[in-house]
């Protein structure tokens, strides 16, 4: 009986193991699969909310991307009114080559043109239209024709193709959409947006919805403090006439295709809409992602709604790998449990911990290697040790090439910090935003937005720092073009009337300061008339450059020349010991202008009267020095001309 009973009680462990072993197993993958569960939810919440912060994200640099293209424009404008305030006439030739220079396709594309539209009183109607009948339209009127309160027509617009010849002539006026932003833009004085409308450069083929923005311009010398002196000294507005889809897609160019992209004016009703970048389309009446923007742009608010489409969120779906790689860690969970059953809490933890770790690493380097922005990482001692693809390619450098130098080598010098100066900033945990320029591999110079932080310090120093930068090249040479149209003359690119003014204000502030004389000269160039009249504007757009050569080779380093406009230009001579100085200055101009000139293989001949004024014997102030110098120019002129008069 002994032996039957330790046979049997042998022979029971062997069926009983496996079922415990089965117990614990079926235990583990109930375990497991509950756990793949558990993490399928949370990673399913995440991916949402990553998935919505990527939208939104999309959606405000859209917006942002809008904004400062409208700033560009109202730029763009301001330097047209500038245009007028600092020369006498602007005259078709003149609007044309200030808008080619601008270059706005190319810098600033989505623009339909930039012109400018006259103000007329009744009675001013005939002439107006006799005068421009005379310049060669002869078919020009200015249209709806009828009788109003007054009359604008839009008298230049470039480039003159063929859609903005059938704007010549339009009353802008008279139509109330357009009406209602040139009032504003009077009232307030500044840039006015309009609401939806329709070009008149429209046809009948691909019509889009149509916006304008104006800015007033005032007849030069009339006040325009207050609205009702703006409305006597109106002279006309500079405006940009939109075609909708062609200014959002300059603007936009490539963006997300499952973005559904709407604008609307003021509010969101279907007369309101003014793009939809997928026309057609019926709404959808809850978008898995939506968000609106309200943007003020020159006084009109625009609601600008993004959507996104089916699809957009299976883009960025990784929830598949991610569950294959879950349930591989779930089988080797269970895998683990059956041969080792106290190790399963460790494998769990393991398994999240490494299924997090893979996707923190995958965004970071998805995130890092498609921004436009340059990326990249220093150690202790600025160098660098990663730089992303978009920093290789605006340095126009190799990694290769860039790794391991330190960065402040790349940068032209100037203003920028001192390598010793970061460190010591990035050491006490201060980052900072800064602009400098960089020498590219080609040698070729760009102008960047850099921003610095320190990367986390250890016990003993700087780990490092990271640093991303931002190439504003384009940007800045826009506003340096705009700048310098604003201060120069269009024709001779010498100083205008504006910056000329501005440094003979200079001029007599130093004077007082430091007790010292400086002279002014005024130079009219005596028979100019006569060579525009025989051989032609073009002719006498060349002598003019000739002739502003030779007064800048006859003027001293030190000396400045400006153009008044027309044929008269003024020389400031911001130093002098006696009166003697300026006349040896004005002799020498006159004898340079009375030498024959050639323009289109043709001799012409002038000469110059030109009037002194010392300071502060003949005025104390830029009026009184400018009124002596213009008077003593006109005594020279009735003398006989060719001649120097005080």
């Amino acid at each position: 009986m002994a032996n039957d009973s330790n046979i049997a009680s042998a022979g029971s462990w062997p069926m009983r193991r496996p079922g415990r072993i089965l117990t614990m197993t079926l235990l583990a993958a109930a375990l497991a699969a509950l756990a793949t569960w558990v993490v399928w939810v949370r990673q399913s919440e995440e991916y949402q909310r990553d998935i919505a912060g990527q939208f939104e994200s999309e959606a405000a640099e859209i917006a942002v991307r809008i904004d400062e293209r409208f700033l560009a424009y109202r730029l763009v404008l301001r330097g047209g009114r500038g245009l007028f305030e600092v020369t006498d006439a602007v005259d078709r030739r003149t609007w044309r080559e200030y808008v080619r220079t601008l270059k706005l396709g190319e810098d600033i594309p989505g623009v339909q043109g930039l012109g400018f539209a006259l103000w007329l009183e009744p009675g001013e109607l005939a002439s107006h239209i006799d005068a421009l009948r005379a310049e060669g339209f002869d078919a020009y009127r200015v249209w709806p024709e009828g009788p109003r309160g007054g009359y604008s027509s839009i008298v230049m617009l470039e480039p003159l193709d063929w859609r903005n010849q059938r704007a010549l002539g339009y009353d802008m006026y008279s139509e109330p959409v357009r009406r209602e932003a040139m009032d504003r833009a009077l009232r307030t004085g500044s840039a006015a947006l309009s609401g939806k409308t329709t070009l008149v450069q429209e046809t009948t083929a691909d019509v889009q919805a149509g916006v304008l923005i104006y800015t007033p311009v005032f007849v030069r010398g009339m006040p325009t403090t207050s609205e009702d002196e703006r409305r006597r000294a109106l002279h006309g507005w500079v405006y940009m006439p939109f075609r909708m889809t062609d200014l959002m897609q300059g603007m936009l160019g490539p963006h997300s295709e499952g973005v559904r992209l709407r604008v609307f004016d003021q509010d969101e009703r279907p007369q309101s809409l003014l793009y939809d970048s997928h026309p057609g389309r019926v709404a959808d009446e809850q978008p898995e992602f939506a968000s609106v923007k309200h943007l003020t742009l020159a006084g009109r608010t625009w609601l600008v709604r993004f959507e996104a489409l089916p699809g957009y969120a299976s883009r960025f779906d990784v929830r598949g790998a991610e569950l294959a790689a879950i349930g591989m860690v779930g089988l080797l969970f269970v895998m683990t449990t059956w041969f080792f059953a106290l190790t399963r809490e460790r494998a769990r933890a393991l398994a999240r911990t490494t299924a997090s770790l893979l996707q923190s690493e995958r965004r970071y380097s998805t995130l890092v290697n498609v921004a436009q922005e340059g990326i990249a990482a220093t150690d202790e001692e600025f160098r660098l040790t990663f730089v992303n693809p978009s920093l290789a390619e605006i340095l126009g450098r190799s990694e290769g090439e860039l790794l391991g130098r330190p960065l402040d080598e790349l940068w032209r010098g100037g203003e920028a910090e001192k390598r010793e100066q970061i460190l010591a900033r990035l050491a006490r945990g201060q980052g900072r935003r800064y602009e400098t320029d960089f020498v590219r591999g080609d040698g070729q110079l760009l102008t960047a937005l850099v921003s610095d932080a320190p990367l986390a310090r250890a016990e003993d120093g700087l780990k490092g720092a990271i640093v991303v930068l931002l190439d504003i090249t384009e940007r800045k040479d826009v506003e340096r073009r705009i700048a310098h149209l604003a201060t120069h003359d269009v024709l001779t690119g010498i100083p205008n009337r504006l910056m000329f003014s501005q440094q003979l204000t200079h001029a007599v502030d130093q004077a007082r300061r430091y007790g010292h004389r400086f002279a002014l000269l005024f130079v009219d160039l005596d028979h100019f008339k006569r060579v525009n009249d025989e051989l032609g504007h073009h002719a006498g757009d060349q002598l003019l450059r000739e002739a502003v050569r030779r007064m800048q080779h006859a003027v001293r380093s030190s000396d400045m020349l400006g153009r008044r406009g027309g044929d008269e230009f003024v020389v400031l001579l911001p130093e002098i010991e006696s009166g003697h100085d300026a006349a040896v200055v004005a002799e020498k101009i006159r004898l340079a202008l009375e030498q024959p000139f050639v323009v289109d293989g043709k001799e012409a001949s002038i000469s110059s009267s030109i009037g002194i004024a010392l300071y502060p014997d003949h005025g104390a102030d830029e009026d009184a020095l400018m009124r002596h110098a213009d008077e003593a120019m006109y005594r020279a002129k009735g003398e006989g001309r060719n001649r120097v008069g005080y």
